[in-house]
């Protein structure tokens, strides 16, 4: 199974004078255990995309389908779609609302129907999931840092038991130690099978972590592929507020002049092409 979008279009505020088209004609797939990247600069209809996904905003035009089920159908298939896709949004933890960090947790399959050991079993699964010890289940949320408050936004979504994750720059805010944990987070979300959609503008960091990148511009797809295919489409087109990792700059002017083979935005990948270059000239 997985999550599919056909040709989705979205325009706001159709036929008034503030009308703005978000997509046009989108169209890619998201399967069970992988990383998909969704990058693009601010505006460029990432966050209309992500709503869409779980049936936040319906399509106008195209489809969305998560396990078979369309988001514009049955109210009944629209609840099981927002179980299926848990959505985080930018700065989660400015949606903490609840006294305990259990209680902040439990909330989404409280409603769903859990109840009594079975909610609580839920609650300490997503706490280990997103590497939480168990000691902060009485912790109030809001005393927590900044990267802990964010763990928990995330096993608020996760203890509902979600196949897909999406995340709406997940990143936002946080300093290096805590965009280093985060990547380690969706890495093991993704190897326990769960679909990671993470929505960004920080092309670098998609390349680094991604099975797969989605490049949306003025609510278009501009590119689409594995980062090594990215990689290759970036040498030859520009997308509008997209900064190219200095690495992978680096790559592309060391390829034009043949010191090396393969383009990469991977530092230690690039040091290992010049080390084997040099070698060859010896």
């Amino acid at each position: 199974m997985s999550l599919t979008v056909k040709k989705l279009s979205f325009t706001y505020n159709p036929g008034l004078p503030t009308e703005a088209k978000a997509l046009q004609n989108v169209s890619f797939n998201a399967e069970k255990g992988e990383i998909l990247s969704i990058v693009g600069h601010t505006g460029s209809g990432k966050s209309t995309l992500a709503m869409h996904l779980n049936g936040l905003l319906v399509p106008q035009s195209g489809e969305v389908i998560v396990d078979g089920l369309k988001t514009d159908s049955e109210p009944n298939n629209l609840k099981k779609i927002r179980q299926c896709v848990g959505l985080v949004f930018q700065y989660p933890e400015q949606q903490i609302f609840a006294e305990t960090v259990r209680d902040e947790i439990s909330f989404g399959p409280y409603n769903w129907g859990k109840r009594g050991e079975a909610l609580e079993e839920r609650v300490f699964e997503a706490m280990d999931l997103i590497g939480l010890d168990n000691s902060f289940a009485s912790a109030n949320p809001f005393l927590l840092s900044g990267g802990e408050k964010r763990r928990v936004a995330i096993a608020s979504v996760l203890a509902s038991e979600p196949g897909y994750l999406v995340l709406d720059e997940p990143t936002a805010g946080l300093d290096f130690t805590g965009v280093c944990e985060l990547t380690l987070l969706l890495r093991s979300m993704s190897e326990k099978g769960i679909c990671v959609i993470h929505i960004t503008h920080d092309l670098e960091l998609a390349l680094n972590i991604s099975d797969r990148i989605l490049i949306i511009s003025e609510g278009t797809v501009t590119a689409y592929g594995t980062p090594s295919e990215i990689s290759e489409m970036l040498s030859n087109i520009n997308v509008k507020g997209l900064i190219l990792p200095d690495i992978l700059s680096l790559s592309y002017e060391l390829k034009k002049t043949g010191s090396i083979e393969n383009l990469t935005s991977d530092p230690y990948r690039l040091a290992e092409q010049i080390k084997a270059a040099k070698m060859r000239c010896r």
